[in-house]
């Protein structure tokens, strides 16, 4: 396996951890998950079998881009957490 094929997986990892630690962070400072069945690992899950799925598919220069795309989505709930902790929403 080639690592350009394990970085998407790295990228979705990193986000999601990212938003689960800033989701820890938040209910710790009071807020609340607006999402009541909200769980890191489901999220993993998806965002893995969607990454998953599109590496079936044909590799065009448009799919490679929605995969990385993809993968780096986590990464906005660690920013929306973040700026809900930091009082700017």
């Amino acid at each position: 396996m080639k690592l350009s094929e394990v970085v998407p997986f790295a990228i979705a990892l990193t986000g999601v951890l990212l938003d689960a630690l800033t989701t820890i962070v938040g209910l710790s400072k009071g807020f609340y998950e607006t999402h009541p069945y909200y769980s890191p690992l489901w999220a993993l899950l998806i965002f893995w079998s969607l990454i998953g799925i599109s590496r079936l598919l044909p590799r065009t220069r448009l799919l490679r881009t929605f995969t990385l795309v993809l993968s780096a989505a986590p990464f906005l709930g660690a920013v929306n957490n973040s700026l809900i902790i930091l009082g700017v929403f």
